[in-house]
């Protein structure tokens, strides 16, 4: 790792020697006379932030160095549920549809069986659950009774085996259709349950509203299990089968995902275009971290295999002024530089600076917004935050 800690890198000498002092050694050493306290004139670009200032933001340093940086794909990818991840329950008759909770609304939370709702079919001439119901018992019985007549039988030679074992599987036909009316029916109508555990990702009828027998009345999804479908131009096609890498920003998120962080992997790209669509189809399939949702679209940097040796900085450590770009430079110690540069590609996490840096300079990685908020602030006591 690069990044250090505030204080981690030796502070500047006499004159604009810059290399660094370990922070531990300030407040002991240079104390006792403040005419001995190093200061020196950078210019109005350089800002004073001090230890004890970086301590409380999480401010960290890292050294400029080459790193490896293959080309990147910018697009934006939509979330989709994964196959198996979703779920449709239809209705199975015909009817009006009563919700069994009236507070059942898309998002709410379900188990695997719980009754969701009931389309009452009595009054109807078709397919009246009622009548159905009624045959269905009475066959039951009576082919119960038939059985259980010729079991009786059998024993004198009255009736033969044959006739034992077609009125076993009559009865045994007839007790399998009323046990499955029974539990997914009632006197006046039938049930819809929820096919499995998850939340209610839409509700395709309203309460007191009329289903067709076949009709799709919810759509449950777990969200566990998810799919980004991008699609980038035809030109990326050859540089598909070597992606290494993928990040992934959420909107109002200010954390980036890399394909490992959601367990995720590659399912497929396309390996053709239609007239319609000239795009390329890459899938990937993720794990949930419970900040995505099925539906929205989230913003995809592609990374293909490495080529070249570039200088590159965390997007943490880049401000952005007026559609300039700077960094800040540690020149001495608790000072800063504010540093235009010129950047390149971004892979979401890190951004290619073409001009503006030299390696082995050391930036600020993480508070780079701390600091300028200091710069705002004007000029600070250079003892502020010193022990003495």
């Amino acid at each position: 790792m690069a990044a250090l800690i505030l204080g981690a890198t030796p502070s500047c000498h006499s004159g604009h020697n810059h290399s660094h002092e370990a922070a531990e050694e300030h407040g002991h050493e240079h104390h006792h006379d403040h005419d001995h306290d190093h200061h020196h004139d950078h210019g109005d670009n350089v800002i004073q932030f001090t230890n004890a200032q970086g301590l409380k933001v999480g401010f960290a340093l890292e050294k400029v160095q080459y790193r490896t940086f293959g080309q990147v794909v910018r697009t934006t990818a939509q979330v989709l549920g994964s196959q198996g991840d979703e779920r449709e329950a239809t209705a199975p008759s015909a009817g009006v549809v009563l919700f069994a909770n009236p507070n059942l609304v898309e998002g709410a939370a379900v188990q695997a069986g719980q009754k969701l709702f009931e389309i009452q079919s009595s009054g109807m001439a078709d397919n009246n659950m009622s009548v159905r119901l009624q045959e269905a018992s009475a066959n039951y019985n009576a082919a119960k009774a038939e059985y259980d007549r010729k079991q009786a039988l059998v024993a004198d030679r009255i009736v033969s085996q044959a006739e034992v074992d077609r009125a076993r599987a009559a009865y045994e036909s007839a007790k399998a259709t009323y046990d499955n009316l029974c539990s997914n029916f009632s006197s006046t109508g039938s049930v819809v349950r929820a096919p499995i555990s998850g939340y209610v990702k839409s509700l395709n009828v309203r309460n007191g509203g009329f289903a067709e027998t076949g009709r799709s009345v919810v759509t449950v999804a777990q969200n566990r299990d998810l799919q980004l479908r991008a699609e980038v131009a035809p030109r990326y096609y050859t540089s598909l089968k070597d992606i290494t890498g993928v990040n992934i920003r959420i909107p109002g998120i200010d954390s980036v995902y890399s394909l490992d962080d959601l367990h995720g992997s590659l399912v497929s790209y396309g390996k053709a275009t239609d007239p319609s669509s000239p795009l390329i189809p890459v899938t990937f399939r993720v794990r949930n971290t419970g900040n995505l949702l099925s539906g929205s679209f989230v913003t995809m940097y592609i990374t293909t295999a490495a080529d070249r040796q570039v200088l590159t900085v965390p997007n943490t450590g880049i401000i952005e002024e007026m559609g300039n770009y700077f960094v800040f430079v540690k020149v001495c110690h608790e000072e800063y530089e504010k540093r235009p540069v010129t950047l390149g590609a971004t892979d979401g996490r890190r951004t290619e600076v073409t001009s503006g840096l030299s390696e082995g300079e050391w930036v600020v990685a993480r508070g780079a917004f701390m600091v300028k908020l200091a710069q705002g602030s004007g000029a600070l006591d250079p003892h502020a935050g010193h022990v003495h």
